[in-house]
């Protein structure tokens, strides 16, 4: 269902893409196009290198701290097993109660983590795509594009004129070599 549902829509796309350019053709008018590959400025962006840095601190600082707690963890039950005949009854139930909530707390902590780290990366990136969003509508109507596509997901498979290709200029807009 899913993939008959996606070729009606390649289709249905793919005959509005050519409608349009009909229509652009048959009015005499002159559309400019022109593409980028997103993924590749993307790339190379200083913010996102750094970003990507804090991003890298912040997972590694999860995974010790979570390593800790695993091995603190580990140790606690040991010495449960160990010393666990010799304790009362009460003393027994609390000290497994108490082993039963951190193992609790161990198993939500990577999930947590996760969401931290998402939470973290979308603070640091959105920003970035904002900037690089801006640069590419500055070069778009400083050049007169009416339209630009990216070619890092696919848009285009054909592409006569490399001038047409606004990435070193986005990069020269964003400071970049």
């Amino acid at each position: 269902m899913k993939s008959k549902l996606l070729n009606v829509s390649i289709i249905v796309g793919s005959l509005s893409m050519l409608l349009f350019l009909v229509a652009a053709k048959g009015n005499n008018t002159k559309s400019k196009l022109g593409y980028i590959n997103v993924a590749q400025l993307w790339k190379e962006l200083p913010e996102k290198q750094q970003a990507d840095s804090v991003l890298l601190k912040m997972k590694g600082e999860f995974l010790s701290y979570y390593e800790q707690k695993q091995k603190a963890f580990e140790t606690e039950v040991m010495t449960f097993k160990r010393d666990s005949a010799n304790m009362t009854e009460l003393i027994k139930k609390e000290k497994l109660e108490n082993l039963l909530k951190e193992q609790e707390a161990l198993k939500k902590f990577p999930e947590q983590a996760d969401a931290e780290l998402n939470k973290k990366k979308d603070e640091l990136y959105n920003p970035i795509r904002v900037k690089m969003q801006k640069a590419i509508d500055e070069v778009a109507a400083a050049n007169n594009f009416d339209y630009i596509t990216d070619v890092s997901i696919g848009h285009i498979v054909y592409a006569r004129n490399p001038e047409d290709n606004i990435l070193p200029l986005v990069k020269k807009k964003m400071g970049l070599k």
